[in-house]
């Protein structure tokens, strides 16, 4: 029975911790270009980042489906994207983004595992996103 009942505390957590009402802190990771293959650049995010020298294995489409999509979105309450700490610990950084409101309940957010780097990242944590998206 108490296996059961922390089962669902943990689903229940979980979902949400992934949704709107999260809290988990809202994240932004500032990291050196030449150690990531995703994400923005500060001085142009209309830029893609170079996949040059980056080989893949897996499923191409979870990367594609995050590339272009790496910054906070708020400027759309049907689909925000904002992104969470889920964990950092042992050297890695775990960032997710946050489900939309109308989310089925099978519907689970990926997970994206950062490696520290030598050249060190910015983290910075707010408990809710900045109320603009724009750089």
């Amino acid at each position: 029975m108490i296996f059961w009942l922390a089962r669902w505390q943990g689903i229940a957590d979980a979902r949400r911790d992934a949704g709107q009402n999260s809290t988990l802190p809202v994240v932004t990771l500032i990291t050196p270009e030449e150690k990531f293959a995703v994400g923005r650049k500060l001085d142009d995010i209309f830029a893609d980042p170079s996949l040059k020298g980056y080989r893949i294995i897996g499923d191409r489409g979870l990367f594609n489906d995050l590339r272009g999509r790496e910054d906070n979105d708020i400027t759309n309450p049907q689909q925000p994207r904002v992104w969470r700490l889920l964990l950092e610990r042992g050297g890695w950084i775990y960032l997710f983004r946050a489900l939309p409101p109308q989310v089925k309940l099978d519907q689970l957010p990926s997970v994206l595992a950062i490696q520290e780097s030598d050249k060190g990242h910015i983290i910075i944590r707010s408990p809710e996103a900045s109320k603009t998206s724009s750089p």
